[in-house]
């Protein structure tokens, strides 16, 4: 393994855990607080409430023409809705309660700007001695959308509650999160194959170890490193050492016989 292999491991991990941590906090969001996912509406204690200053209201949201009638935050379909929201509290019956929904249009501000073209629908301020509210509307498209309760008292107090809320939009509004979760399982995926490539388990590592390629068979014929220049000059040395010993050879003969 090269010297900068435990750099790039630590690198690696370091990715893992930032992709881990943006995984969680996404996973997190499918399960936000009321306030944070939904305004002040969500549910809390196995109910549907709306947080409205120092009080609560229950909501329970009806689709009369879907198999799931029933909501809670977004609605699943257009047609019509019945909203009902009931006051727990004494003090929000001796109080005046008004409903609006508008386009989400990007925050109060620009509702202001011009709230009546914003507007889908409307209740103006009423009493309702026994805390029940029934409000019912036809939404004839999807969209997103603000519901805002505002409740005034007689001494001037006003408590106003936002919750924005989608129709027919819900698994658009849940898909950043759905990509995000995606986008993190792949990267973790991708560093893992990464880690194994240059940290092979020890069962792979042995097989590989052991496998060692066949010797080449040996070749027919002369050596191609063989120099034919020295072999000659070898054969022509020996072939003179013969002649002259075949010249000693006659002359110890000769010299025999003369004695």
């Amino acid at each position: 393994m090269s010297d900068d292999a435990p750099t790039s491991f630590h690198s690696y991990m370091r990715l893992l855990r930032t992709f881990a941590a943006a995984g969680a906090l996404a996973f997190t969001g499918l399960f936000a607080a009321p306030a944070e996912a939904h305004g002040r509406l969500g549910a809390a204690e196995g109910r549907c409430r709306l947080y409205i200053g120092p009080d609560v209201m229950n909501f329970t949201g009806y689709l009369p023409e879907a198999s799931k009638n029933e909501f809670c935050e977004d609605i699943p379909a257009t047609g019509p809705i019945i909203m009902v929201l009931d006051a727990e509290q004494q003090e929000l019956r001796d109080m005046k309660i008004e409903i609006r929904i508008v386009k989400d249009v990007g925050g109060p501000e620009k509702e202001n700007e011009n709230l009546e073209a914003a507007t889908v629908a409307y209740r103006p301020p009423k009493l309702y001695p026994t805390g029940t509210v029934n409000f019912e509307h036809t939404f004839k498209e999807g969209g997103y959308f603000v519901g805002i309760v505002t409740v005034t008292g007689d001494h001037g107090e006003q408590w106003v509650s936002r919750f924005p809320f989608s129709v027919d939009r819900t698994f658009m509004r849940d898909l950043p999160i759905y990509l995000t979760l995606g986008l993190g399982v792949v990267a973790a995926f991708l560093i893992y194959l990464v880690h194994r490539g240059r940290n092979p388990p020890p069962q792979i590592a042995t097989a590989a170890a052991a496998f060692k390629t066949p010797p080449l068979p040996p070749m027919d014929g002369p050596d191609p490193d063989a120099d034919p220049s020295r072999e000659t000059v070898e054969e022509e040395a020996a072939e003179t050492d013969g002649e002259k010993a075949e010249e000693r050879d006659e002359t110890d003969r000769y010299s025999t016989a003369a004695e």
